[in-house]
This record gives C-alpha cells, sequence and structure tokens, in this order.
C-alpha cells in the first residue's frame, strides 16, 4: 500500500492512499463471502445461494461495504505513520476505479500541531465538599408537589397563582387589533385561552391580563392596556397601546397533593421519611456531578493557561457549528425573535467560534496527554461510550456503529475524558456533608 503526504498547513495533511489491486480483490472476495453466509434467499438453504445470485440481490449493499472496508484500511494505514498523529478525519474522496485496477484515496487530516506539553502533574484542583440542606431538600418536595398539583374548578375570586380561563379582544383608538394587523395573533385576541393569574413570568404573552384577571370570578368583565415592544416581531404594532376588553369564564385553583399514604404510594416510597431520604440522594448525586463538571473546567482552564498553538481547523469548525446552535437555542428560550436572532447572526458565530477555540485547544492539549502516557480504552469501555452516547442522543446504537467517523470521534472523546481523569487522579473525592 502505497501513501503520499502532503503539508497543507501546521495541523493539516493532504494523504494519498494508493491500494494494489490484489488488496481490493480480496476485500472484495472477504465481503462477498461474508454476505453469501448470511444471505437468506427463497429457493435456497441459508448461506447456499450461488455468487451470482447474490451479486444480483445485493450489489449495491456489496460495493457499499467494499468501499467502507478500502477506506477504513487506508486510514489505518495513515495511522500507522510514524510522526503523523492524528486528531480527526476532516475529508475524504474515492477515486473512480475500474474493476482490476489500483484504488486511490484521498484523505484530509488534521494532526496535533507540535507543542511542549505542559506540566500537567503540577495541575492540583481540589474537590470541593458538597453540602445538602434541609432546606434544599425541602425545596425539592415543594417543586414535586407543585407537579403532582391539581387544578381545582372554584367560585371564588381568582387569587395569584390561580389559573383563568377568559376570552379578550384588543382595540388601538376603537379600531380592533385584528383589522390593522391581521396576522396579530394574541395580539389581537382570543375566544377562549388560560392565564396565570399574576404571573409575572416572561413567557406571560400579555402582562396586563394576567394582573386584571386577579379578582375577578366566572362571569366578570374587566379592562387591560398593554404597549407593545418597540422591538418587537410585529413592526406594525411596536410601540402602539392597546386597549383589551376581557371576560372570566373559569377560575381554576391549585390544589396541592396531601402527604398522605396514597401519595407515598405514587412515588414508590413508603413515608415521608423515605421520601426526603430519597430526594436528599437525588440532590447529593446532582450536586457531585456539577462539582466535578466544575473541577474539570478548571483542570481545563488551568492546562491550557497561556497556551498559544496552531488548532486543527475542522475541529474548530465542527465545535463552532454546533456550539452556534446552542446559543441560538438559548436566546430563543430567553425570548428573542427570529428576525433579531438573524440580526445578531454574526455576533454568535463570533462567540461561537471564540468559545470554539478554546474547547480545542483544551482537546488538542488532552491528546497529547493520552498520547505521551499511552491512553487507551478498553473494549468495555469503548462499548460502554458507544451506548452513553447512543442514549443521549435516543439514537439505536447498531446505527452509530455503522458511522465509522462517528465511532473515530467518540472513541477519541472517551480517550481525552480518561486523560483528564489522569490530570485529576491525584486529587480525592469530593465529601458530602449533610446539615
Amino acid at each position: 500500500m502505497e501513501i503520499k503526504i502532503q503539508v497543507t498547513n501546521p495541523t493539516r495533511r493532504s494523504v494519498t492512499i494508493t491500494i494494489p489491486a490484489a488488496s481490493v480483490l480480496s476485500t472484495e472476495k472477504e465481503v462477498i463471502k461474508d454476505f453469501m453466509s448470511k444471505a437468506s434467499l427463497p429457493g435456497f438453504r441459508p448461506g447456499k445461494a450461488p455468487e451470482s445470485i447474490v451479486r444480483q440481490k445485493y450489489g449495491k449493499d456489496i460495493t457499499e461495504e467494499v468501499n467502507q472496508r478500502l477506506l477504513a484500511q487506508g486510514y489505518e494505514r495513515i495511522r500507522e505513520e510514524k510522526g503523523l498523529t492524528i486528531y480527526t478525519l476532516a475529508d475524504v474522496k474515492k477515486d473512480e476505479a475500474t474493476k482490476g485496477s489500483d484504488v486511490v484515496i484521498h484523505y484530509e487530516v488534521d494532526i496535533l500541531p507540535e507543542f511542549k506539553t505542559p506540566d500537567w502533574k503540577k495541575v492540583k484542583i481540589a474537590a470541593e465538599p458538597i453540602t445538602v440542606t434541609d432546606a434544599d431538600v425541602e425545596e425539592h418536595l415543594k417543586k414535586i408537589l407543585q407537579q403532582r398539583a391539581r387544578f381545582e374548578k372554584t367560585e371564588s375570586a381568582a387569587a395569584a397563582g390561580d389559573y383563568v380561563r377568559l376570552g379578550y379582544t384588543g382595540t388601538i383608538d376603537g379600531k380592533e387589533v385584528k383589522e390593522l394587523d391581521a396576522e396579530a395573533g394574541y395580539l389581537a385576541g382570543a375566544e377562549s385561552t388560560w392565564e396565570e393569574a399574576g404571573s409575572t413570568s416572561e413567557i406571560v404573552a400579555i402582562p396586563a391580563i394576567a394582573q386584571a384577571v386577579v379578582g375577578l370570578k366566572a362571569g366578570d368583565s374587566a379592562k387591560a392596556e398593554f404597549t407593545v415592544p418597540a422591538d418587537h416581531a410585529r413592526e406594525a404594532l411596536r410601540g402602539k397601546k392597546i386597549q383589551y376588553s376581557l371576560t372570566v369564564a373559569e377560575v381554576r385553583r391549585k390544589e396541592l397533593p396531601l402527604l398522605n399514604e396514597e401519595f407515598f404510594k405514587s412515588v414508590g416510597v413508603k413515608d415521608e421519611a423515605d421520601l426526603r431520604d430519597q430526594l436528599r440522594k437525588g440532590i447529593e448525586g446532582t450536586k457531585r456531578q456539577a462539582a466535578e463538571t466544575a473541577r474539570r473546567e478548571k483542570a481545563v482552564e488551568a492546562l491550557v493557561a497561556g497556551l498559544d498553538l496552531p488548532l486543527p481547523p475542522s475541529a474548530v469548525d465542527t465545535v463552532a457549528r454546533d456550539l452556534f446552535i446552542q446559543y441560538a437555542q438559548m436566546r430563543m428560550r430567553n425570548g428573542m425573535q427570529p428576525n433579531e436572532l438573524e440580526s445578531k447572526r454574526e455576533e454568535i458565530v463570533t462567540e461561537a467560534r471564540k468559545a470554539a477555540e478554546v474547547r480545542v485547544r483544551a482537546q488538542v492539549v488532552l491528546s497529547k496527554i493520552a498520547e505521551e502516557e499511552k491512553v487507551d480504552l478498553s473494549q468495555e469501555e469503548f462499548t460502554r461510550a458507544i451506548i452513553n452516547t447512543a442514549y443521549a442522543e435516543k439514537t439505536p446504537p447498531e446505527k452509530i456503529a455503522k458511522d465509522r467517523q462517528r465511532i473515530a470521534a467518540i472513541r477519541r472523546d472517551a480517550i481525552l475524558n480518561k486523560a483528564l481523569d489522569l490530570v485529576l487522579a491525584d486529587e480525592k473525592a469530593e465529601t458530602v456533608e449533610k446539615v
């Protein structure tokens, strides 16, 4: 197998692999043999169908599998090359080849840059003690009760926290909003909708209405006034004052469940003491995970502090793309409208790119530590990493296993985490304080 390497930049290599025709033929025979052994075709016993019929039935699949194996062979040849520590496979292309000829494959690989590894053994990040207070338990218990609350119909006047079903219509200077803007949506009105009385939450559509329904009973009417924000998506209504007429149809009051035998059974505990104990353990686990995440982030910051080095471009691009999506989604959850999001696109791109460079710099350093310390994964660790990824992404493990580039990335990330474990290995585990 012939290999040619061309330097593109400090972290990128263009690699051409030529696989001899004999090796290509051998790979094809192996693939066909595998297909024949598993083929189940009408009129033939399993594994006994002739090669010609198997080729006819599975020709496309056979070709795809041969190509995948050839690509993998070429990549393994690159990994064996001394002085070339691959960080990630950026791109791969196979030249068209006639049957019986050599196969030429072009790889674009990002490699680890040359730099002096920081003295990671001096990085000491002590684990912070974890404190779980009775107040923490009480707060979580209240959340559970709130989540399991029932809203019962009442004839009483709505109090803060009650849910009110109402209809409302908006006007500006006596003219209905829907006549001024046919796509005004909730700003124009609603025949029937629910509002939380007195709510000041950011997700409340029209805060003035949520305040106006406090003290109203079913059948009561009221007025409310709302000024449309100057940056609202409906340009025609920006800054306008809308007068609302509303009528309450129904009031429902939140009733929290009692801490009784029925409730304990529904949440799978024996009694209140058992419930509080389970809550404490859950809070402890959450705090332990948060503390460990913070500790690992501090260790990474210490590793890369003051370190300037060239970064693999494909890695930065990939991380920046993922971070951009995260940052955009976070802004939308905080109320940013799509048009405003688009206007701030470049700002978000810059923010994501900067954060990506920090993250990739840390990955590169950990990769170097893993290489020098010969950190590797056992088959059990590798399998667990694939399963964890599949669970997190809600994707069947077998589907992930078929994506060789995805598998390579999972393996790399697992090794990086193991290298970071090595950096933190000498520090004591956190303690848990009960208050």
